[in-house]
């Protein structure tokens, strides 16, 4: 069950947003969103097409002097010269271009709404108990020419805050015009990106460390959730916002491998360009080795996300001999990650002994 999110701190590093939410005391999870929210995830843009790459896709110019690739394969062609509306997916990496799709969707705490779309639907991850009253809620609201998605999320809100949302969401979707000349459309705010990616379901307090980061939370959080922007507070006490609660310690162990477990076990975490290796080590631990890999269970789920670590994760458990043990090993990982706000699949053991697992990689506008 995943902890209710209790703060998320929140400072300015350089161009960047570095958000921490924390949950019982302790960091549980990080998003990093630039200020510059041109060519980051969710925004909205009128691309004129440069040009077509055959197997590759279309280059598109963008206000400003920028460029994205899209994707065209399975859709129509589009004419070079031709102005689209695009969103952008994915930031650019290294020499690669941005990622846009010819597909808007615009995502709330509760709901995504995709102009132009079909059907109505609920969010996977909706707990059983509450789907068929959800999906009736989105039945309700669902219009014509519109796709609607109510996230799991709103499954515990009221239906009254549902809809004001996605009325929200509709009128921004009614000045998206692409026009015929490249120019920004929306800029996806970095503080509902933020609240969208740790907190979805919680109202946590928004703490800042800077006067200008809480104006500019609350600005950007009363669009689309005013609800929390009463929550931003600055942190008033002198201390950098990431003291609190230790969190500034655990930033400073995510540069090393090495992650201590209660007891004297520890683990290790080395990225590669292939995969992530995970290895467990008894230490100077006297507790059993189910017992340890239960805690490490646990850990690996927290540091994957801390990290933001993605594609295919090995670990290295320590090896277990006793009948259901490897099956009580496998569903502690499961529970660890059902909370992971990026999808994880828990394969099992290998042939070898390990156990593997994939965490998606981050991508924008992700449901959840």
């Amino acid at each position: 069950m995943r902890a209710a999110v209790d703060e998320i701190l929140i400072d300015a590093e350089g161009g960047t947003l570095l958000a921490v939410a924390v949950a019982g005391g302790q960091a549980v999870d990080i998003a990093r969103e630039p200020l510059d929210r041109r060519l980051a995830p969710g925004s909205v843009h009128a691309a004129r097409v440069a040009r077509i790459v055959p197997n590759v896709g279309a280059i598109l110019d963008l206000e400003g002097g920028l460029s994205a690739l899209l994707d065209i394969s399975g859709s129509r062609v589009p004419a070079q010269g031709e102005i689209l509306r695009v969103q952008i997916v994915e930031p650019p990496a290294g020499d690669k271009l941005a990622r846009a799709a010819a597909r808007v969707s615009l995502a709330g705490r509760y709901a995504l709404v995709a102009p132009g779309g079909k059907g109505a639907s609920i969010s996977k991850r909706t707990a059983a108990p509450r789907r068929e009253a959800l999906q009736g809620l989105a039945g309700r609201l669902h219009v014509e020419g519109e796709g609607l998605v109510l996230r799991a999320a709103a499954a515990y809100a009221d239906a009254a805050d549902v809809e004001a949302e996605v009325a929200r969401l509709r009128a921004l979707a009614a000045g998206l015009s692409a026009g015929n000349s490249p120019r920004l459309l929306l800029a996806d705010d970095p503080f509902a990106a933020i609240v969208r990616a740790l907190a979805p379901q919680d109202a946590p307090a928004i703490v800042c460390g800077r006067h200008e980061t809480a104006n500019a939370a609350r600005l950007g959080l009363k669009t689309l959730f005013p609800e929390l922007a009463g929550q931003v507070v600055h942190q008033r006490d002198g201390g950098a916002v990431f003291e609190r609660h230790g969190v500034s310690d655990t930033l400073g162990l995510l540069e090393g491998a090495r992650i201590d477990l209660p007891g004297g076990a520890w683990l290790s975490i080395e990225p590669t360009a292939a995969l992530v290796a995970v290895d467990v080590n008894l230490g100077a631990s006297t507790a059993d080795p189910v017992t340890v890999d239960v805690a490490a269970a646990r850990e690996v789920a927290r540091q994957l996300r801390l990290r933001d670590l993605g594609g295919l994760v090995v670990v290295d458990f320590l090896r277990l001999s006793k009948p259901g043990e490897r099956a009580r090993l496998v569903e502690a990982l499961k529970r660890a990650t059902a909370s992971d706000r990026r999808r994880v699949d828990v394969l099992g053991y290998t042939a070898g002994g390990t156990i593997e697992l994939t965490r998606a990689r981050s991508r924008g506008g992700a449901l959840d």
